[in-house]
């Protein structure tokens, strides 16, 4: 069983509006020093807080220790995986990342289905045999692709806020050890999906030629993200740190590719013709249809932005497990660090990084301060601190 109080070099150098959430005045904070190990003693007198560019006034710091023995809520959300590499790799992280939840936290499984996300336990559970048994049904239940018309709303068990049950102890971390256990040993193609092929980039799946295919795409990457912004809204009101980790390789990722903005600003290459409407796209070609490519980059943007500003109304820290590296980050890894989260790749070494983070995720200073004014709109939340070399990971909005 793992216990927060536990806090070690884990990370290194890679980690460098709906109801009511969190009070506007108050932000967990984590500390980080150049290495990135985490910094657990600063001062209250070592921080500085701007809200829209204007200074603030500290009302109370707890430090990490001092949060440590609070409960928080976790949940895990898997939006479709392509690869089975990459589907094995995203499930052995999640395995690894439950069997060292904190006791008391709360954790809540979410999974795409064959047309939409639907919850795979009532509510936040304490029992981790229960979480065992939610995740063990994610390999053969996640597709490949956002397949079907998805819902708006979350299917499956649905969300309870009142749902509650009791930890079921050592016997709940056997039965998370075993499906760990078993992820890792598993016969080959056990995570299912299919091996990408070669040499097909992201704007060959998107066909930009089509604009009906594209326009197709992006409504149903709006009806997914308004079930990811239903579950931020229906969080808002429970207390304490609260977290939404996004494992997903698929459309959506798809068009927050940074290839597709740089599409909309290729020429057409027809020779005299530069309406940049007549190109036909083939296979490997960097081109694209402005017009289809301006489309997706958006309304992509419009719902990243919207998904961000919920989570931090909410008090909802957002980690992404979907990019490819520091400038592919997936969809909601493009706006994860602005709640004050991280964005992995999904690749090898990921359950290092990701699986072994928690003990770092989870400890963070909450910051006080005083307000004149609840602005009707985010503005910009700046936090610093005054003690060199550290690098504090907040939110960038209130």
């Amino acid at each position: 069983m793992f216990y927060r109080r536990c806090f070690g070099l884990i990370l290194g150098m890679s980690l460098l509006a709906g109801q009511p959430g969190q009070p506007r005045n108050e932000a967990w904070v984590l500390a980080l020093d150049a290495r990135g190990a985490m910094v657990g003693d600063l001062k209250p007198e070592e921080f500085r807080v701007k809200v829209d560019g204007k200074p603030r006034a500290l009302v109370q710091v707890k430090t990490p220790a001092q949060t440590a023995d609070a409960a928080q809520s976790w949940v895990l959300v898997f939006e479709p995986i392509r690869d089975t590499n990459m589907r094995a790799t995203a499930f052995v992280a999640a395995a690894d990342f439950l069997t060292k939840v904190p006791d008391g936290d709360r954790v809540f499984i979410v999974a795409r289905g064959k047309d939409s996300l639907e919850s795979l336990m009532p509510g936040f559970s304490l029992r981790r045999a229960l979480w065992a048994e939610a995740l063990a049904k994610v390999p053969e239940l996640l597709p490949e692709s956002l397949v079907g018309m998805s819902k708006e709303s979350l299917q499956g068990s649905g969300f309870q806020a009142g749902f509650s049950d009791a930890s079921d102890g050592a016997p709940g971390q056997e039965a998370l050890t075993a499906l760990l256990a078993r992820f890792r040993s598993g016969a080959s193609g056990w995570a299912k999906g299919t091996i990408d092929q070669r040499g097909v980039n992201v704007l060959d799946r998107l066909n930009l030629n089509n604009p009906g295919f594209v326009a197709g795409l992006l409504a149903t990457a709006a009806r997914e993200s308004k079930v990811l912004g239903g579950i931020l809204d229906q969080l808002a009101p429970l207390a304490g740190q609260k977290h939404l980790i996004v494992f997903s390789r698929c459309e959506t990722d798809d068009l927050s590719h940074p290839t597709v903005k740089h599409a909309a600003t290729r020429p057409d290459r027809r020779p005299g013709d530069t309406s940049g409407r007549g190109f036909v796209r083939e296979k490997g070609d960097l081109g694209g249809p402005a017009e289809a490519a301006s489309l997706a980059t958006r309304d992509m943007t419009l719902l990243q932005a919207e998904l961000k500003n919920k989570a931090v109304a909410a008090g909802v820290t957002l980690y992404s497990v979907a990019g490819a590296g520091q400038n592919v980050m997936g969809h909601i890894g493009t706006v994860a660090p602005a709640t004050g989260g991280f964005a992995f790749p999904l690749s090898a070494g990921v359950e290092a990084q990701f699986g072994q983070g928690i003990q770092v995720f989870g400890s963070r200073y909450l910051v006080r301060w005083t307000e004149d004014a609840t602005p009707a709109t985010p503005v910009a939340l700046d936090i610093a601190s005054t003690r060199k070399d550290v690098k504090l990971v907040v939110q960038a909005l209130r």
